[in-house]
């Protein structure tokens, strides 16, 4: 971001994902990035989402490959928006990247997944109060 004097973003349309984040009581939404798109180094990152030109929401994302629920090897994007409620499906959306939180990595199960993406989701939000 330094070096590019404005963040790093990613523009895609939110498609369905397994749900998971959902009934883990995260919602998120997915993005999948084609190949010829540069994507930050794996991990998860205090990002701001835009819904439309006017509309952002402070947010949480997770590039990689989802290692504590899936066996593949496809990258995807995976962002929760803090305080959003509503339908994105087929809609595209911008994240804009803020800080580098910690590296992607594979928890035991799926509830300390849980704690740690609401731990990650109050320190994106934190940052992301600090500078605006």
């Amino acid at each position: 971001n330094v070096l590019l004097g404005y963040p790093h973003s990613l523009t895609g349309s939110v498609i369905y994902g397994l749900r998971l984040g959902r009934k883990m009581g995260i919602p998120t939404i997915n993005m999948v990035m084609p190949s010829q798109v540069v994507v930050p180094r794996h991990g998860v990152y205090a990002t701001r989402a835009y819904t439309d030109e006017h509309t952002s929401y402070m947010a949480v994302t997770n590039v990689g490959v989802k290692p504590t629920v899936s066996e593949g090897n496809s990258v995807s994007v995976e962002t929760h928006l803090i305080n959003f409620s509503g339908d994105l499906y087929d809609k595209r959306v911008k994240i804009e990247f803020y800080k580098f939180i910690r590296p992607e990595q594979r928890f035991a199960d799926l509830n300390e997944l849980t704690e740690r993406i609401k731990q990650d989701t109050k320190d994106a939000e934190e940052y992301l109060k600090s500078i605006e």
